[in-house]
This record gives structure tokens, sequence and C-alpha cells, in this order.
């Protein structure tokens, strides 16, 4: 009896929207690179007897974040206020109080002596500070669903008693040689303490030749438990945060209450042509990915003439 495999047709759907496999070449933009917009979607196998047809062991993971992996870029990385406690401390206009704070959030003491938030006017950032990301020009940003052509694709892997849906991404970027590229950090599925089921990193780059685009997909699936795992030794490396103010240490660590029971690893290059439709299989994770040659808009700048 063969090993059941991630159904196909779950995924056959989008095979109409992307019919047209051309190699073609996205034309050089205005800011000198090549743009493409690139889907992406992670999902499971749920078939237990598949995943354990190979053998796994902590011994041959190479389980490791590129230097240079980065998160995408979300609506809030672009509204966020830098040094927000301290902006507080130093704006509000109310009385200034010992130097301590609350969860980290600067605070004033009132009468009774009880540490409270210091939650007063604060001043407006400057125009340079707050601004609202351009879709049709910010590279590494998550894109609306709206845009997808996955959506449904996804919608069948979410029904599907044999697939799961770990994660899903639509960005545009410029892509370059493997030396300047950079890796999008991949987390997705089941959360556990300060780790995810699905960990890892993805990266677009073009081959030597740079007539196709290449993907390098270095994916983990986590498998935890809350007492002794029968096998020991599986640890994980620090998570990439994007933070410079977060610490993130090695897990598990003292504070960890989840065990790893095993790591199941996607390590796989694939060269791509655009207007194509990929898959990527293995016995425990599947990925399929498109890119498509993107025409980078002129950009119109205006000044309003506000202070």
């Amino acid at each position: 009896m063969s090993k059941p495999r991630h159904s196909l047709a779950l995924i056959i759907g989008l095979g109409s929207l992307l019919s047209l496999a051309v190699s073609t070449h996205a034309a050089t933009s205005y800011d000198g690179y090549r743009w493409f917009q690139i889907e992406v979607s992670v999902f499971t196998n749920e078939y237990l007897e598949y995943r354990d047809a190979e053998y796994w062991s902590p011994e041959r993971l190479q389980l490791q974040f590129p230097p240079r992996t980065r998160p995408y870029s979300k609506l809030a990385d672009f509204l966020r206020i830098e040094d927000f406690a301290q902006k507080i401390s130093q704006d509000s206009q109310l009385p200034s109080g010992p130097n301590d704070s609350v969860g980290g959030i600067a605070s004033i003491m009132d009468e009774a002596g009880i540490l409270i938030p210091a939650v007063g006017p604060v001043a407006p950032p400057t125009r340079n500070n707050l601004r609202f990301p351009d879709l049709d020009r910010e590279p590494y940003y998550l894109l609306p669903n709206s845009l997808s052509d996955f959506e449904t694709t996804n919608q069948r892997l979410e029904r599907s008693p044999t697939n799961r849906l770990l994660f899903h991404a639509l960005w545009r970027q410029p892509v370059v040689d493997s030396s300047n590229a950079d890796s999008l950090l991949v987390t997705g599925g089941n959360q556990f303490d300060e780790r995810f089921e699905l960990e890892g990193s993805i990266t677009i780059r073009f081959n030597q030749g740079e007539d196709r685009v290449v993907i390098d997909a270095n994916l983990w699936l986590n498998e935890f438990t809350l007492g002794v795992p029968t096998v020991e030794g599986w640890s994980l490396p620090p998570l990439i945060t994007g933070d410079s103010n977060t610490d993130s240490v090695a897990y598990p660590n003292a504070n960890s209450r989840f065990r790893i029971s095993r790591t199941v690893q996607m390590l796989q290059s694939r060269e791509m042509r655009s207007n194509e439709f990929h898959y990527l299989d293995h016995p425990a994770i599947g990925l399929v990915i498109s890119v498509f040659p993107y025409d980078l808009p002129l950009q119109i700048t205006t000044d309003p003439g506000f202070d």
C-alpha cells in the first residue's frame, strides 16, 4: 500500500490562474532592481504514518536563521511610536513621580503610594517618524488577502482532514543575488510558550545567471509535549524577533513549560520561472509558491505644505 501524500487536488485550483507558464523577466524598475510579487502557503501533512516513515533525529538537523533574517512588515510597524515609555515620561502633563515603571511603562505614584501607569497626553510624532505604508512600493510588506490568488487553495487546505494550513504570506520585493538577499522569518501554527509549531525562514533570490528566481526554504515543524520527551536532545535556535530590545534565547530554557518531542525539517531550494505555480513536497510539510514580475510604479511626491 502506497504511503499517502499531500493531496494535489487541493492545489489544482490555482492551475487556471497560473496557466501562462512562460519564462519572463521583470523589467528593471526606476530604483535599479527587478521586483516580483510573491505568494506562499505552508501546510502540514496530517498522516503521521507518512511522517514517521523517515527517521528524524536531533543530530541530523540544521536549524539556523540566516544572518540577514527579518520579519515581514505590518501596518503596526509603521504606526509604532518609538521609545513609548520615554515619551510618556517626558511629554506627559501629569505630575512627575518616582523613577519607576509598571510593566515597562512609565508610571507615577498616587496619594496612596500606589504606582499607576502614566497615561497622559503624548506629544504627536513628527512627520518623519510616522507614516502609512505605500502598498504599491513597500518591500516585504504583508499585502491584504483581497489581492491573493491563493484564497481558494487556502480554504480547501483549512477544510481538509489530511492537511492543515500553517502559514500564508503575500508580498512584493526586489530580488537580488544570494550574497545580498534578505531572508524572511516564518512562524505559524499553534504556539507553545514563545515558540511556534512552524518556524524557519525562506529566502527569495536570483540564481547565478540571474535568469531564474530561487526559493531557499529552511522550515521546521516542531512537536511539543508537557511531559518528558521520548528522545532527548531536541532544541531550537534563538527565535528572530526583529526587535533589538528583545533578548531571545535558545529553546527549551529554564522558563519553558513545554519540551520538544520531535522536530521535522524541510531544507530545499528550487529554481522557478516567473508566472508559474510551484509545489515543494515533503513527508511532513508542503509549500506552494507563485512568483510574478512586478512593475514598480513611479513614485509621485507631493508636499501639502503642512508642518
